[in-house]
């Protein structure tokens, strides 16, 4: 059996017309400036084994659901009270695909936890009573793998799928397990994600 190796020029994403990398500046660090390359800083490799294998911070998270615009408030807060952000929007029931309510987790280590409580009620954000779950070390989201080792940065991630809210009304939805919507088969249930193991 043989092997083929290609060759790829991975500068060529400067020329288009319409770049999805953002501008050169933001990969080219140190003055580095290669013909056939992209230099790429380590933290922005988005390599779930590798990031797997690396030192792990234990963080908590506690979700609240925010309506309109607020959302953007909690965000600009991130680098004074020192928290992770991960929200979604909720799908409206009047069928638009703009989203009025998110749904939001504030992720953190504990030491972190009184001046995020004490910051984000001062924005009208009230954590206090929400429950506190902690971020499972195997999670196989990359989120929040990088979350759990991110040293220099404070991450916003937004998932990009609105989330629906569904009545069990016939009494088919398990604890610890996913389940995933199906319109003409009804729900269908998964294993357990790791954030409910």
């Amino acid at each position: 059996m043989a092997g083929v190796e290609q060759k790829y020029d991975m500068t060529r994403w400067r020329t288009l017309p319409i770049r999805t990398g953002g501008p050169a500046a933001s990969w080219e660090f140190d003055g580095l400036q290669a013909e056939t390359s992209v230099p790429v800083h380590p933290r922005d490799m988005q390599d779930y084994y590798g990031l797997a294998s690396m030192y792990r911070r234990e963080l908590f998270a506690r979700a609240v659901c925010l309506q309109g615009e607020k959302y953007q408030e909690v965000i600009s807060k991130q680098d004074e009270l020192k928290f992770h952000l991960y929200y979604t929007g909720v799908a409206p029931e009047d069928g638009s695909d703009v989203p009025r309510e998110w749904l939001c987790m504030v992720i953190y280590e504990k030491m972190h936890l009184p001046g995020i409580l004490r910051g984000l009620r001062q924005i009208g954000v009230d954590l206090e009573d929400a429950d506190e779950d902690r971020v499972e070390p195997d999670a196989e989201e990359l989120a929040f793998q990088m979350m759990m080792r991110a040293t220099d940065a404070w991450i916003t991630f937004n998932d990009p799928w609105m989330k629906s809210v569904e009545d069990d009304l016939e009494g088919k939805l398990e604890a610890g397990q996913v389940h995933r919507y199906q319109s003409e088969l009804g729900l269908a249930s998964t294993t357990p994600s790791s954030a409910q193991r």
